[in-house]
């Protein structure tokens, strides 16, 4: 009888932590490295990719060649383009579906305030989307320059919302006539 409770007291510290970890025992999704916008203000961008595996483990260490963006938004409108990495083993996202819930925020939120005041609401009527392309590369041309969080995934299935190293939703500001660059996300989607 007593080495039975130790047994499942062993077996409940082994699982809380782990389930507490993934956020009720969901995926914990997240993203590497932080966003950088584009110093650039013209209509094209290039995306450099950068590797998160060590040279001789990574499908990145040698990119062919940078890739130029061809995401020209119009007069008023912002584009958001990168590209998906599958964490576990480094390789392109490929054909994976994106898209981009808008954020909701009550009126005069700080930016500091943000991710403890404000929403995202997923609209499959409404919300941009895309697929990834055969090399996981992605582009949101003429969406609205807004706020935004990044769902990557099948909204029916299964999608994760990038994060940030704290498990909370990454916010990602486009701005109009501007292209931002994401760059390589890395996540974790099974």
């Amino acid at each position: 009888m007593i080495l039975r409770r130790v047994w499942l007291f062993v077996l409940i510290a082994i699982l809380v932590p782990l389930l507490a970890a993934c956020g009720n025992g969901g995926l914990m999704p997240f993203v590497i490295p932080a966003p950088v916008e584009s110093p650039q203000t013209g209509p094209t961008a290039t995306i450099r990719p950068e590797s998160p595996l060590p040279a001789l483990q990574s499908p990145l260490a040698t990119p062919s060649a940078a890739w130029p963006v061809v995401a020209t938004p119009s007069a008023g409108k912002a584009a958001i383009a990168g590209r998906l990495i599958r964490f576990i083993t480094g390789q392109p996202m490929v054909n994976q579906n994106l898209s981009l819930p808008a954020i909701l925020c009550p009126p005069d939120v700080t930016d500091k305030d943000k991710r403890e005041q404000c929403i995202y609401v997923i609209d499959e009527a409404f919300d941009p989307s895309v697929l990834s392309d055969d090399e996981g590369r992605f582009v949101f041309r003429d969406i609205v320059a807004g706020e935004y969080v990044l769902l990557v995934g099948n909204r029916i299935t299964q999608y994760t919302i990038l994060t940030n190293e704290f498990n909370q939703p990454i916010i990602w500001k486009a701005e109009a006539d501007k292209v931002l660059e994401l760059g390589d996300l890395v996540v974790d989607l099974r």
